[in-house]
């Protein structure tokens, strides 16, 4: 019988938390895999980067070769500041695992693996794919493949909206008047109007009717279209999950239908203080193929969500309960969506993958980091305990999704694409090159209309990918719409901008914010060759020390959000501060006065990140691999991200993919064949 492979890709899962949480007993179904497998650590890609990584593990290809350099992808051509999300699978140039599987006849089962949306990497004669998602939690902009709009919370405060702005609306309850059908209620009824979702869509509008039970004081809200309170699409308590609603959206590039519920954050006995948080609206259309799996997983698994939300955690809306309750909900829909699929379904390859551990690593690495400007022995506890609570809710889900995989016959992997550091800055890339003479723009200050802003690009010499993470873009004449550079000055520019970079400083301690900074004739020393994708890598490449992430500091006009508005950030300083999350315990805030910082002038915001050179340490991901004839076996020194898929297919005794850079782990395959 020919066997199987099942790849868990677990999004930044740490080597050493891994061994750690294993060692303390949270991971029990890791640590069985542990004791009769392989457990490697993986040099990842550069840039280390979600959307990369995972195509380099599926492919054996780097970026100049799979097409996906960062994030975000920009097409030869096209403006300098124009992009387009490398969560496309038609932005991978590469042959991937799942097409060679295809090739040789096998079925393979994707479920909720990035780089596969849109559909149609996969007939129903080739197998079954279930969603194939990323919806990175970037701040300043929302990128969703297929929510319809992220989530709002609606209150009688002025909240905090770091990530994404328009999703807090502030305003007061009322007397109640013209409602027909009440419910009881002792005490006056009191009402408020919101509009679902505020922002990216056209909204419902939809009335929120505040009531008591007991004389103890407010406790419930009812939510209809209209003031017949027989009509409620709602009607919850504090802490309660309201039931799934399904209403039709219309935006400018599509019409979908989407899911979303209510939950009361917050209610004063008063009525006069509450946070009623709409959750992100979900996709309610089918998202696999074939069209009818959607339901079916739905059946076991719940309603399908593209992402959790660390938004409304790190902007303080969301206690650290309720969003770890959330993040064990997307990781069990995970574990059962994935077990029905390997149970009903029929496959010989299957790619199943997880977020959640990346989303609480970025919103508290810095938290365990004993070298992070922000952490702290007070909070450091409380930090570990949300980390080490992830990484239990997917282990239980590995449990549930391994129960009845035959491990005789199936090689799993359980794979990570990068590892995770901690974050002290946010500089100002932008305006670094501003000041430099690199880059010029015009942003008017006296006005919020998004015209405001604009790139001078008659004196501009060059432009960032968005959201200047590693690839920087020289203004070319005879490539670019806007060239000034003449050829003949290409290399004289990129030395200023390598100079630019390379003189950026910490605030405080005055070390280099940025590692290094190359010429893009020097790709190959970060594993970027001449390939099908070289021409979308920047004219030069750069990586920052541990401890920084690039602001997105000014966007034009091609970057607007779907309800048109456009996030523009007057702020003259350089730098920006990682601050921890406001929802932690009072010890956050007297931290920050000890410091002398104004507590209630920030919010949260990212303190881990992924954005070192991947051959640190901490920036590797892991490997692990079981199954027929694999001893156990922990590898002395890291593979690369790109061994991978050729180790797995002589494995397999199937084709490498054809644009495979990587080699094969001859230690693994020659203690494999000595087991057989």
């Amino acid at each position: 019988m020919d066997k199987k492979i099942l790849f868990l890709g677990l999004d930044a899962a740490m080597p050493d938390l891994v061994k750690k949480f294993v060692s303390e007993g949270i991971m029990p179904n890791t640590e069985k895999l542990m004791n009769q497998g392989v457990f490697s650590r993986l040099e990842t890609v550069f840039p280390p980067l979600t959307a990369a990584a995972w195509t380099a593990i599926v492919s054996g290809a780097g970026s100049g070769t799979n097409g996906v350099p960062s994030l975000m992808v920009k097409h030869p051509g096209e403006e300098l500041d124009r992009w387009h999300t490398s969560f496309d699978r038609n932005e991978v140039l590469c042959e991937t695992l799942w097409d060679v599987a295809k090739r040789m006849g096998k079925k393979v089962a994707l479920i909720n693996w990035p780089e596969t949306f849109p559909m149609g990497a996969l007939t129903e004669e080739d197998g079954c794919q279930l969603a194939g998602s990323l919806n990175p939690p970037f701040r300043y902009f929302f990128m969703p493949l297929w929510d319809v709009a992220s989530s709002a919370c609606f209150s009688n405060k002025l909240l905090h909206c770091n990530q994404i702005p328009g999703r807090a609306v502030q305003l007061e309850t009322r007397p109640a008047t013209g409602w027909s059908n009440l419910p009881e209620s002792r005490k006056p009824y009191l009402e408020f109007e919101i509009t679902v979702p505020p922002t990216y869509v056209d909204g419902y509008k939809m009335y929120v009717l505040v009531y008591a039970t007991t004389d103890e004081g407010y406790d419930r809200m009812l939510i209809s279209e209209s003031k017949d309170a027989s009509k409620a699409v709602t009607d919850i308590a504090k802490g309660d999950y309201g039931p799934w609603i399904t209403k039709n959206f219309r935006a400018r590039d599509y019409q979908r239908n989407g899911r979303f519920r209510f939950q009361i954050l917050e209610l004063s006995k008063d009525g006069k203080d509450f946070k009623l948080y709409q959750s992100a609206v979900n996709m309610a259309d089918s998202y696999s193929v074939p069209a009818s799996l959607s339901k079916e997983v739905e059946a076991v698994a719940g309603t399908y969500m593209e992402v959790d939300d660390p938004w409304a955690f790190m902007d303080g809306w969301m206690t650290s309960d309720l969003y770890l309750e959330q993040l064990g909900l997307h990781a069990d829909w995970w574990g059962n969506a994935t077990k029905y699929i390997l149970e009903n379904k029929e496959w010989d390859f299957a790619f199943s993958w997880v977020g959640t551990i990346d989303h609480i690593e970025h919103a508290l690495y810095a938290g365990i980091e004993p070298t992070a400007r922000v952490y702290s022995e007070k909070t450091a506890p409380f930090c570990w305990h949300m980390i080490r609570e992830v990484y239990r809710q997917v282990d239980n889900n590995i449990g549930r999704i391994l129960e009845n995989v035959d491990l005789d016959n199936t090689y799993v992997i359980l794979i990570s694409d990068h590892g995770m550091t901690h974050l002290d800055w946010n500089p100002f890339v932008k305006e670094h090159l501003s000041r430099a003479g690199l880059l010029k723009y015009n942003l008017d200050l006296s006005t919020d209309d998004p015209s405001n802003l604009s790139i001078d690009w008659e004196h501009t010499k060059c432009h960032p990918l968005e959201p200047c993470h590693a690839h920087i873009f020289v203004n070319l004449k005879g490539r670019d719409p806007h060239g000034i550079v003449e050829p003949e000055d290409y290399e004289k520019v990129q030395e200023e901008i390598i100079n630019c970079l390379m003189s950026m400083r910490n605030p405080e301690t005055g070390q280099n914010v940025v590692a290094y900074a190359l010429k893009k004739k020097e790709a190959a020393r970060l594993g970027i060759y001449e390939g099908p994708g070289f021409d979308r890598v920047g004219d030069v490449l750069y990586a920052w020390n541990p401890g920084y992430m690039s602001h997105p500091f000014i966007y034009r006009s091609a970057i607007k959000y779907r309800d048109g508005s456009e996030r523009i950030i007057a702020n003259r300083e350089l730098y920006e501060a990682a601050v921890l999350c406001k929802n932690f315990p009072d010890l956050v805030e007297d931290i920050m006065k000890e410091n002398h910082m104004d507590y209630s002038a920030v919010c949260g915001n990212f303190t881990g990140v992924h954005l070192a050179e991947p051959t640190l340490h901490d920036m590797h991901a892991c490997m692990l691999m079981a199954g027929p004839g694999v001893p156990k076996y922990e590898r002395k020194f890291p593979a690369r991200i790109i061994d991978v898929a050729p180790t797995i297919s002589k494995i397999l005794n199937i084709d490498v993919p054809k644009d495979a850079e990587g080699g094969v782990l001859y230690d693994i395959l020659d203690r494999i064949e000595k087991a057989d």
